[in-house]
């Protein structure tokens, strides 16, 4: 469009193009919506060769993909520094797992009935060489789109498996949990070799939480609820992860092998501050109890919202209102110290 002279022109071309290619039509019979994602680049100041636009125009194309199609994004600086960094991202993480730049935190998790430490859940780290510790946000969607967050869910299993053995030598038997990728449950092998994993470190399934999230649950096939199910029979437990951000079937819910359930922060963000939020959260507790299904708090920050969620029913309890992250020495010293303070106010 060389008539075109400044970005707002653009983005009213780009309005024009995606609107009406939304709009339904008729093919032989049958309805037919599409959409389209558009990125717009200027030139100059984007580039100046049809080769460098058309490279400029894609980032925030898929950008525009992001935000659910049928809409335009315009080319910024911002969203190229943000495509860079995904691009560096996914290079690294090739390599990190050979370099063993991966390391395991675990997060306690209380129950409210007893007191004492019922379980932990393994949280991924990444020990960038040049940007330091990075959190699973930072890299686990680029891991997903590329596909090796297989390669990262296998490196998980077999820490886990390591971190169990090495307790039960010590005399310690405590659950831990941890994060099930949808891409992983895509692969037919992912659960043969799951379990193998752990057979072979002489841990026994009944250590094992498998979380899910909401909508992996909700989507997995027929063949892959077997498996899971088979897996449970056998010990394993069962979780769904941030229960309240998707869509859930609930005569799904009832019926799959489910042992805990772990509201989403946000569900319990403002329950002291909210009636409306406390209302919500004591109906996805009774639903959850309703199916036969433990209630697992995460990301509880205060003393208030533990003290409404224990009047409410909830089971288990984990957050920073009694421990962040740790890694596996401090782990077992703060669990010791839980847990001798847990019997000794019981008695």
């Amino acid at each position: 469009f060389p008539k075109i002279e400044e970005p707002a022109d653009a983005e009213r071309v780009a309005r024009r193009i995606a609107l009406p290619i939304s709009e339904p039509f008729e093919l032989h019979g049958h309805s037919i919506d599409i959409g389209a994602s558009v990125g717009v680049a200027v030139c100059p100041d984007h580039g100046v060769a049809i080769e460098g636009l058309m490279r400029a125009a894609d980032i925030p194309m898929y950008r525009a993909k992001q935000q659910g199609g049928g809409r335009y994004c315009l080319f910024s600086e911002e969203l190229a520094a943000e495509h860079q960094r995904k691009i560096d991202t996914e290079a690294a993480l090739g390599e990190a797992l050979q370099r063993g730049e991966f390391l395991l935190a675990l997060q306690p998790q209380l129950s409210f009935a007893t007191g004492e430490v019922s379980g932990a859940e393994a949280l991924l780290r990444w020990n960038h060489p040049r940007e330091g510790l990075r959190l699973p946000g930072t890299f686990i969607p680029i891991a997903e789109q590329t596909g090796i967050i297989a390669d990262l869910g296998d490196w998980v299993a077999a820490e886990v498996a390591s971190v169990l053995a090495e307790w039960q030598a010590q005399g310690i038997k405590r659950r831990i949990s941890f994060n099930v990728s949808p891409r992983q449950l895509d692969r037919s092998d992912f659960l043969p070799r799951m379990r193998a994993t752990f057979a072979d470190a002489g841990v026994p399934l009944s250590l094992v939480e498998m979380e899910f999230t909401e909508t992996a649950a909700m989507e997995c096939s027929e063949a892959v609820l077997d498996e899971i199910t088979a897996l449970r029979n056998d010990g394993l437990s069962i979780a769904i992860d941030d229960f309240g951000t998707g869509f859930s079937n609930i005569a799904r819910l009832r019926t799959m092998p489910l042992d805990r359930v772990k509201l989403d922060q946000s569900l319990i963000a403002d329950i002291e501050t909210s009636e409306k939020a406390r209302v919500v959260v004591q109906a996805v507790i009774q639903l959850v109890k309703g199916v036969g299904a433990e209630v697992v708090a995460e990301a509880v920050e205060n003393v208030a919202q533990a003290d409404i969620l224990r009047a409410m029913g909830c089971d288990t309890v984990q957050g920073f209102v009694f421990a962040g992250p740790m890694y596996e020495e401090e782990f077992t010293s703060w669990t010791r110290n839980a847990d001798r303070g847990a019997r000794s106010g019981a008695a």
